[in-house]
């Protein structure tokens, strides 16, 4: 039988087409944290150092860096799957486990006092403790398709619609065409509003007092997390809008994105949070930005 010459191949690949992250959009890092925990050690990139000396309370005592904070992540990751049960018994027994295999036996009292600590007090954004929340969901993971998203339009954006004018690094004039992934700490609903909240381990300070308002700002703008809370309260925002549908009110029922400074947690004022409060101009900004690249 005669030889029948093959269809010639005319598929085009995007070579363009990529995963990205707010960490690879603020890090210029390629590859996309695969779990929450890598996510957590991009955030932070120092090495982990003991605590200056500074007021004696195990938050202030605890190492700094990368390594202790993706600790802490996911202690707090635990917890929140058992519902921040602080007060059942057979909670604190597991959680000593837990902090003992994960090699901070040295650190354990220092560990459970912080932690605890985190669990009971209460919070001003929504005036209650995570103790006392109902059914939190641990790192949310969520998926965005983006057809041309601008980096350096998702940066006009953010410094227009978030922390004033406080001064912070430019991003750079790239685009993602892909997908645009995360995986966010925590998300809750109470009394009706829902949140999502972003652990920071970042140390502002070696006191209490250290963790005010501006400072905390002026660390959210140093490591660009206004990127990453636009980013978060759009997902939370998505995932309402497709769960309540029609009975979606964003102006009533989307209560923000909280960074918890867990340094600061003892701050009488703040308690280490800082909120970014919903702002629709900025969440259909990014629909559009996500859809065509550009939020105008």
């Amino acid at each position: 039988a005669p030889l029948i010459e093959p269809a010639p191949f005319d598929a085009r690949f995007e070579r363009n087409w990529a995963v990205g992250s707010f960490t690879s959009i603020t890090r210029h890092t390629t590859a996309p944290p695969q779990r929450a925990a890598e996510e957590t050690l991009l955030e932070e990139e120092e090495v982990a150092v003991a605590a200056p000396r500074g007021e004696d309370a195990p938050w202030h005592r605890f190492p700094r860096g990368s390594v202790p904070g993706n600790f802490l992540h996911e202690q707090l990751e635990w917890m929140a799957q058992e519902g921040f049960a602080v007060d059942d018994p057979g909670f604190e027994s597991r959680l000593v486990q837990r902090i003992q295999r994960a090699g901070w036996g040295n650190r354990l009292d220092d560990a459970l006092a912080w932690l605890r600590m985190i669990a009971t007090t209460r919070l001003p954004p929504f005036g209650a403790s995570l103790a006392e929340i109902e059914a939190p969901l641990p790192e949310m993971e969520f998926w965005f398709p983006s057809e041309e998203l601008a980096i350096g339009e998702l940066d006009r954006l953010c410094r227009r619609r978030l922390l004033g004018n406080v001064a912070r690094p430019t991003l750079p004039e790239r685009a993602l065409h892909g997908m645009l992934k995360g995986f966010a700490d925590l998300v809750f609903e109470h009394e009706g509003r829902y949140w999502v909240l972003d652990y920071k381990s970042n140390a502002l300070g070696t006191s209490d007092a250290a963790y005010t308002k501006r400072a905390m700002e002026e660390g959210m703008a140093g490591h660009r997390y206004d990127i990453q809370g636009a980013i978060y309260m759009l997902a939370l925002h998505r995932l309402l809008k497709s769960r309540l549908g029609d009975h979606y009110d964003p102006a009533e029922q989307l209560g923000g994105a909280v960074f918890l400074f867990l340094r600061g947690i003892a701050n009488t004022a703040t308690h280490g949070c800082y909120v970014l409060e919903p702002d629709l101009v900025l969440l259909d900004g990014l629909d559009r930005l996500l859809a065509n690249g550009s939020f105008e």
